[in-house]
């Protein structure tokens, strides 16, 4: 899987569009707004657990707005690797890394 790009509200894997995504074990789970668009639900947050990832990346949206709740930030870090980036940059982590390491993310796209 690769992230060809993003921009603000979308981001496009594999050459198809999404808007705000979850990728877990290597499947696209479009994000479900219900849940809180700016921060992580609990359910997210098990979602990005599900098959004991090497790491998770957290895309905070384009200019970084997104909320990690500091329990959820030491949830993640005592089962992985955790990167917690604006999503430009988090993208390109992803791709870094997803090659030869199991990777969940969360990638948010507006602000």
């Amino acid at each position: 899987m690769n992230i060809d790009s993003t921009g603000f509200g979308s981001i496009i894997i594999d050459g198809k569009k999404y808007s705000d995504v979850l990728i877990v074990n290597n499947k696209i789970l479009e994000r479900d707004w219900g849940s809180g668009s700016h921060g992580i639900s609990s359910g997210e947050a098990e979602k990005l657990l599900m098959g004991n990832p090497d790491i998770i990346i957290v895309g905070t949206g384009q200019a970084g707005v997104l909320r990690v709740d500091n329990n959820i930030i030491k949830k993640f870090s005592r089962n992985a690797e955790l990167f917690v980036l604006k999503t430009p940059e988090a993208v390109k982590r992803f791709n870094e890394l997803s090659n030869d390491k199991k990777v969940n993310a969360l990638i948010h796209t507006t602000c």
